[in-house]
């Protein structure tokens, strides 16, 4: 096997790990999101910073995590072009 076929199909198992990978992040980032908006509906209303902090910290880890799916989607298709165009 030549070393550019084993390119290709490395880039194609990447492309493949990473929608996976970002599939699963997705069905997390639904069970956090509503999760977290429990937190949220529980602690509204509430004077302390902590509740604020935690709040602001719930909302801050679903945007990194859908952040994190999207990046791990746009490799998948990046790998997935490049190994069809070699």
């Amino acid at each position: 096997m030549s070393d550019v076929q084993r390119l290709k199909e490395q880039l194609h198992q990447v492309s493949a790990e990473a929608k996976q990978a970002a599939g699963g992040l997705a069905g997390f980032k639904l069970r956090f999101t509503q999760h977290s908006a429990q937190v949220e509906s529980l602690i509204a209303g509430t004077a302390t910073g902590v509740d604020r902090d935690i709040s602001e910290i719930l909302d801050a880890a679903g945007k990194a995590v859908e952040q994190a799916a999207e990046a791990l989607e746009i490799a998948s298709a990046g790998c997935k072009n490049y190994a069809d165009q070699i």
